[in-house]
């Protein structure tokens, strides 16, 4: 059955705390946090220390995008916030494989990021050692884009490229209950939620989104 995982960088920032009261409360197992550094993408969000506040108030699976240049000088960091799931973009950085090894090596699961422009035929060589893909269905770090359509296809693509492994699909950018139901269809596990969760009626968008998922 695939997951929906609430996107915190959605949430309302002055009240944090019953934004994850709230996601526990509605059984979330999995929340997704995005560390931005403003230079592999614009935007700044939680960094490591943050990360690790959030972690010791909750009792979530915490799934980590590191969406930042140079993240073999930040690994350690991220992994010493307690997060689970922790993932690296290929596209920032040559030692993709040296940074998977060390999130292995610590004891949690990895995953590389694609963006839109990034074909799944890259991670090729990686797939004995990621636990899972999360491919982006918007460009990373700017908030209110629409989903990329032609997304579906790489998901199917990346589906049909993982065989038999024991690897689940993410997906992040875009998704409403619609997009939801389509991700889904494609062949995703684990799809990100972030505006269209965070809204005047949180409660409901969560049921709704849930109610889809099979």
């Amino acid at each position: 059955m695939a997951q929906i995982l609430p996107s915190i960088f959605g949430a309302n920032i002055l009240s944090l705390q019953d934004e994850l009261r709230f996601l526990e409360e509605e059984n979330t197992e999995i929340l997704h946090v995005d560390l931005m550094d403003g230079t592999f993408v614009n935007n700044i969000a939680f960094g490591p220390n943050q990360i690790s506040a959030m972690k010791k108030a909750s009792k979530m699976t915490f799934d980590v995008h590191m969406m930042l240049a140079n993240p073999e000088r930040h690994i350690d960091d991220v992994i010493n916030t307690g997060a689970e799931m922790i993932s690296v973009h290929y596209e920032s950085t040559p030692h993709v494989h040296f940074i998977l090894q060390k999130i292995k090596k610590a004891g949690r699961k990895a995953g590389v990021v694609i963006n839109p422009g990034t074909p799944e035929s890259v991670l090729e060589y990686l797939l004995d050692d990621i636990d899972y893909i999360l491919i982006m269905t918007i460009n990373p770090g700017q908030p209110g884009q629409t989903f990329i359509e032609k997304s579906l296809e790489k998901i199917k693509k990346t589906r049909e490229m993982i065989a038999g492994r024991h690897i689940q699909i993410e997906v992040d950018g875009g998704v409403n209950l619609e997009i939801a139901k389509k991700v889904q269809e494609a062949g995703a596990d684990l799809i990100v939620v972030g505006g269209a969760l965070f809204n005047d009626n949180p409660k409901a968008s969560y049921q709704a989104l849930k109610s889809v998922m099979h």
